[in-house]
């Protein structure tokens, strides 16, 4: 038994709950011969890998299922079978919470099963569980989930994404697109919920933002989407992601979607397509802008069409030929304002607009002008007002659920606009108001006192204010009222009264707080005892304050926090958010927080630029997971970090994209618990044969250095190792502003400052 392993064993006992006069270490089949030790005659406790999951299996179903508890035996044999393997233990507890309703027989079948398996390798007993839990989905869910084999594994699919393209492509069909809408997140959360796919990002209300499908489960649905035809065994994942599932196209794995578009005047096996998903493709410079034209004059059936960060410059009027067209994407492109100004699409759901210069509002698309024809739209994001009837106008749009405004600071605008969100009063789930015109230094304007906005929205969860109207705050007018169901509020470049934090307090459901370069009365934040008491996630960026207080019992489920500080500012009371496990700093004048942080088991630094002695007290905090170093978290001469023996105890992952830090070295008995690093080509790493845990190494980066590759091959766990290049890098960097156009505009607003 190696070192690690007795520390493991020794630190798990310290735990154990209970007193002890004779322990027996076994391997779990040989459990019953504990029974024997036993005095009085109890169940032994099983304290292994299997036994913590039937305690699971156990106590989940026990409450749901009607008739006789499951025979805790068939459940624990069948755990033991899947030893040591964890993901197959995941999704057999999980397919029993999904479905508690199985016979005995059932589960005496599966362990049949898996005791005849030739060779119990990880493979083979993933596919006997992955079959378990896949055979009693719902056939609407089957056919989303084998959908996914199009995608790469382990590459990152937007929810947004994936629900409209299922939508599109008919496998969620229901009376109408809300109802298809509602049964395909229902289907996401679960197959996130059996394990089937792994959340990749998570929103700030909790919501899975993305999902990643493994290795071992992309392998198993491409295999039975290939059988059932249903994936184009000719198109490779590159390709294959562009189009609908069904298609007849004739190319070969080795083409390149340019090369589709070459030979796309002549050819007649584009007319049935439902989907074309085009983002990131640079294939539409110059004279190639036709082929833009010859899609909307071609594929006529189109339902879906994602032109995003693709270099279109221009939108073609023959864009209207595609009536069938629900979801159209613009964003991050440099379409012209005026492009949009004339489409008119009766069954489109979703416009989402927005150039790449998000910092430039002139550049913004415009509202259609017949806008109040296109009864069926449900997001409209990022368009501006050229003219102030067309912000009336939307108020005609009865299912818009998702409205993102840019307007002038003119009577006008603001009048139209109000009038229209009172229209809306009963749909309307989320609402983004940008005015690009700068706060001034103090927060002396009144709250706007206008008749227009007679009905306030019942349902508004979402709401984001970016710039100021010189007729005064908007923000009192969302967020009074008994039944406000508010749960995310950002506010950017406005601002915020002491009365207004007041009443933010309040709020019954806020989980989401972002303040960025916002103006206050008083330069101070006091979360005070009692208040904000569902509030999760916390971001203050730019704010000129002086002190900031949580009081014991403020801000009490507060998880996430996010500091980024130009000037000083005393921070207190951090030692009372006992639930926060994971804070962002962004600030050189943030770092005396490490010390009273003590809970924190995910920390990310930037500009913190941190001294070797501030970095050697972190090394010794017992729940640090995660660890993020990005650009200026570390400062000083020495630009090599050594970690010694019992440094970083427990950290699980380790991610450095820091030029100050050229290299890290690793002695014996540091980080043993250490399972992933990721890092860019300015950092090397030493001795990473001392990690005994380590099982992954991902690289940011041109070119993967030698030194990296022969650390591999000497390392006795053989970690897998995968390459970022920069351009996937630019794709993950979008996956995670999806959905969350505040991130990207808080940027570019700093710039401008």
């Amino acid at each position: 038994m190696d070192v690690s392993t007795c520390e493991d064993i020794r630190n798990a006992l310290s735990l154990l709950n209970c007193s002890a006069d004779l322990m027996i270490v076994t391997a779990a089949k040989d459990i019953q011969l504990a029974k024997e030790y036993c005095y009085p005659r109890l169940e032994p406790i099983d304290y292994s890998l299997a036994g913590l999951y039937h305690d699971t299996v156990l106590e989940l179903t026990s409450q749901q299922k009607n008739e006789d508890s499951y025979n805790p035996q068939i459940v624990h044999d069948i755990l033991c079978e899947c030893e040591p393997h964890e993901f197959c233990m995941k999704v057999f507890t999980h397919a029993l919470y999904a479905n508690p309703k199985r016979s005995d027989e059932e589960l005496l079948k599966l362990h049949g099963t898996l005791k005849d398996l030739p060779t119990k390798s990880f493979n083979n007993i993933a596919k006997v569980m992955f079959k378990f839990s896949y055979n009693d989905l719902p056939k609407e869910y089957k056919s989303c989930l084998l959908y996914l084999a199009i995608f790469s594994p382990g590459q990152k699919i937007r929810r947004s994404t994936l629900i409209a393209r299922w939508v599109a492509e008919g496998l969620t069909s229901k009376e109408d697109w809300p109802s298809s809408v509602r049964r395909a997140n229902q289907c996401f959360d679960k197959l996130v919920g059996r394990c089937l796919v792994h959340p990749a990002d998570i929103g700030t209300t909790g919501n899975v933002k993305s999902c990643i499908v493994g290795d071992p489960v992309h392998g198993f649905i491409t295999a039975i989407a290939r059988k059932q035809h249903i994936v184009e065994t000719r198109l490779s994942h590159h390709l294959a992601r562009h189009f609908s599932i069904f298609n007849d196209l004739q190319l070969r794995s080795s083409d390149r979607i340019d090369q589709f578009f070459k030979g796309l005047s002549k050819s007649s096996q584009v007319s049935l397509l439902k989907v074309l998903d085009l983002e990131g493709c640079m294939c539409f410079l110059k004279k190639k802008q036709r082929y833009l034209k010859e899609i909307c004059s071609k594929m006529l059936l189109l339902k879906y069409l994602s032109l995003r960060r693709t270099d279109i410059t221009e939108l073609p009027s023959e864009i209207n030929n595609l009536r069938e067209l629900e979801v159209l994407d613009i964003r991050e492109t440099k379409v012209p304002p005026h492009a949009t100004a004339h489409i008119l699409l009766l069954k489109l759901k979703r416009m989402l607009a927005g150039h790449i210069d998000a910092s430039n509002f002139e550049f913004n698309p415009w509202i259609p002008h017949r806008i109040d024809k296109m009864v069926n739209m449900e997001v409209l994001s990022n368009v501006k007002a050229k003219q102030s009837h067309d912000l009336k106008d939307i108020g005609r749009l009865w299912q818009l659920r998702k409205l993102g405004v840019v307007i002038d600071d003119k009577d006008s605008h603001l009048k139209n606009l109000l009038k229209a969100i009172s229209d809306l009063h009963e749909c309307l789930c989320s609402l983004s108001i940008t005015i690009p015109v700068v706060a001034p230094h103090e927060a002396e304007l009144p709250e706007v006192n206008v008749p227009y906005l007679k009905k306030h929205p019942k349902i508004l969860e979402s709401l984001s204010i970016k710039g100021t109207t010189q007729k005064g705050r908007l923000l009192p007018l969302f967020i009074k009222g008994d039944n406000n169901k508010l749960a995310k509020i950002t506010l950017c470049h406005t601002l915020l009264s002491q009365d207004d934090l007041e009443v933010l307090a309040k709020l019954p459901k806020l989980r989401c707080v972002r303040l960025q370069h916002i103006v206050c009365i008083e330069h101070t934040l006091n979360f005070k005892e009692g208040e904000f008491r569902c509030l999760k996630y916390l971001l203050i960026e730019d704010l000129d304050l002086t002190n900031i207080t949580f009081e014991d019992e403020a801000a009490s489920e507060l998880e996430k926090m996010v500091l980024s500080i130009s000037s000083k500012c005393s921070i207190s009371g951090v030692d009372y958010l006992l639930k926060l496990k994971e804070l962002e700093l962004n600030s050189s004048f943030c770092g005396s927080l490490l010390d009273d942080a003590k809970q924190i088991a995910k920390l990310t630094l930037c500009g913190t630029l941190l001294e070797l002695d501030a970095l050697q007290t972190l090394t010794k905090k017992p729940n640090i997971r995660t660890l993020v170093l990005l650009d200026k978290s570390f400062g000083g001469s020495q630009n090599e970090i050594t970690l010694k023996k019992d440094e970083f105890l427990w950290l699980n992952l380790l991610v450095v994209d820091c030029s100050a830090i050229t290299k890290i070295v690793f002695n014996s008995g540091s980080a043993p618990r250490l399972e992933k690093i990721v890092l860019s080509s300015s950092t090397s790493l030493s001795s990473i044969d001392k990690l005994p845990r380590l099982k992954e190494l991902e690289f940011n980066g041109d070119k993967v250095p030698n030194e990296v590759g022969k650390a591999i091959e000497n390392h006795k766990n053989k970690p897998s190792l995968k390459h970022n290049g920069p351009e996937t890098r630019n794709e993950a960097k979008g996956d995670e502003e999806e959905d969350d156009n505040d991130a990207a505009t808080f940027s570019c607003w700093k710039k401008q400052v």
